[in-house]
Order: structure tokens, then C-alpha cells, then sequence
């Protein structure tokens, strides 16, 4: 059994669906089963990860760093085209101004992502600090979040602009997008270290050659993606100021 791992940013039924023609295509070319695995969230993911029971990992890009750091993983892909940021509130909501969750909350679903962590410096350069300022919400997938908008339990949430799309639509059409904070480098894809050398190059060639093929065009008209391309070694370095966070956030000692 050949396992890849995808990160829970969305849920387990939006990743299976998105990604069935990845296992496809992989199936057919390693001529082995292939399965798609997630887990409950970004920490048992992470953990799991560690532990090597994928053979190959789709993960945030400050994860996987962490990843490659730690775990002596092997980075051999990133997608395009890199995440927006973006804070959302429901759509009554007529403040357009960051200020609103001062001595209030801030929501999100995943805070150990990459837009997570890129949110909360932007909010940081607007003079808004993290429990001295607002706290933290967290919601347990997109359509809490969407939930806890509507309610005001949190007047703005932090979210990629993938986490937005996946909200269900009856949910979606109650909230809208404040601003574009940022936009973060793409998901990563790394191989398991304890693969042989060839094996990893094989990976690398294959998950390159993906986009071109009929199940890569598949795969980007259901996920939204639009590329999959080799990742520079200058790229990887723009996300060790986030690598310590990252570690924290996960559980992870060094």
C-alpha cells in the first residue's frame, strides 16, 4: 500500500473527492494500491507525518519545512498558485476595520496553518497582539467558523481563501471577504526520508509530470489548484521565520 498524506484544511469527504484522480493516476503509474489518508487536524496530521506512515505528504508549506527540518523529509513539489489570506465577517456586519476585535475574538480553524500564522503578523503590524488585544476562537471546521460570524461569537475570522470556498454555500452567502491579508506560498509535497533515493526521485518525476496528464486536469478543476511545479531551496528559506511557531503550534520538540 502506497499512502499519501493530505493535510486536514478542509474536511476528510472535500479531500477524498478532490483527490481521487491523484490516487488514480498514481495507482496506474506505481502499479501498486494507493490510498489518500488525512487525519483529525493539522496536529495529528503533523504527528503522524513524523511517525512515516505516508510514503508521500500535501501539506502547508510552513509545516513542511518543519517537516523537512525535523524529519529529515524530502521536498519535492509546491503548488500553485500560492494561498490568500483573507479575513472574513458575515455579511451584516458593516465594520470594514480590523479594530472591531479589540477586547474581542478572532476566529479560526486551523491556527497552525501557514495563513494562520501570516494573519496573525499582519494583525501584529496593525497593532492588534494576540491575548493582550483579542483572543482566539477556534472553530472545528470551515462551517463553525461561518457559524460564529453569523452569531458575532467572533466579529472577523482569519481563513485561506480555499478554507472559504469549501463553507458550505447556504453558509458562504451569509458571510464576505474583508480584506486580502497576504498571500503564502502553495502546499508542499515531500517525500518520506525512508525511501530510497530512487524512489523519491521516481516520486518527484511523477508528481511533476501530474499536471499535464487527464487526471491532473481533473484534479485542478475539482480542487482549484492550478499547478504543480519543482520548489527552489531559496523558496523553502522565506519559511524559517515560521518554523519555531509552527513547532509550538503542532507540539512538536525540536
Amino acid at each position: 500500500m502506497f499512502t499519501i498524506g493530505v493535510l486536514p484544511n478542509v474536511s476528510a469527504r472535500v479531500i477524498l473527492a478532490n483527490y481521487q484522480p491523484m490516487r488514480v493516476y498514481f495507482e496506474q503509474a506505481l502499479k501498486r494500491k494507493v490510498e489518500i489518508a488525512t487525519a483529525a487536524d493539522f496536529r495529528a496530521f503533523a504527528a503522524a507525518t513524523m511517525r512515516g506512515e505516508y510514503q508521500m505528504v500535501v501539506t502547508a508549506a510552513n509545516v513542511g519545512r518543519v517537516n523537512q527540518f525535523d524529519g529529515k523529509w524530502e521536498p519535492i513539489a509546491i503548488y500553485e498558485p500560492p494561498i490568500p489570506g483573507v479575513l472574513v465577517a458575515g455579511i451584516e456586519n458593516k465594520d470594514a476595520g480590523v479594530e472591531q476585535i479589540r477586547g474581542k475574538a478572532l476566529a479560526m480553524s486551523n491556527p497552525q496553518s501557514l495563513v494562520a500564522l501570516r494573519g496573525l503578523q499582519w494583525l501584529r503590524e496593525q497593532g492588534l497582539q494576540q491575548e493582550r488585544d483579542f483572543k482566539i476562537v477556534r472553530g472545528g471546521n470551515d462551517d463553525s467558523l461561518g457559524a460564529m460570524l453569523r452569531s458575532r461569537e467572533a466579529p472577523l475570522a482569519i481563513m485561506s481563501m480555499g478554507e472559504f470556498r469549501a463553507i458550505h454555500e447556504d453558509t458562504r452567502k451569509a458571510l464576505k471577504i474583508v480584506t486580502e491579508f497576504a498571500k503564502v506560498p502553495g502546499f508542499l509535497v515531500l517525500a518520506n526520508p525512508q525511501l530510497a533515493a530512487a524512489e523519491r526521485q521516481e516520486l518527484k518525476a511523477l508528481i511533476l509530470q501530474f499536471p499535464k496528464t487527464d487526471e491532473g486536469k481533473k484534479f485542478f478543476a475539482l480542487s482549484g489548484f492550478a499547478q504543480i511545479r519543482e520548489v527552489a531551496a531559496a523558496e523553502l528559506t522565506t519559511l524559517d521565520a515560521f518554523v519555531d511557531a509552527t513547532r509550538a503550534g503542532l507540539g512538536l520538540a525540536k
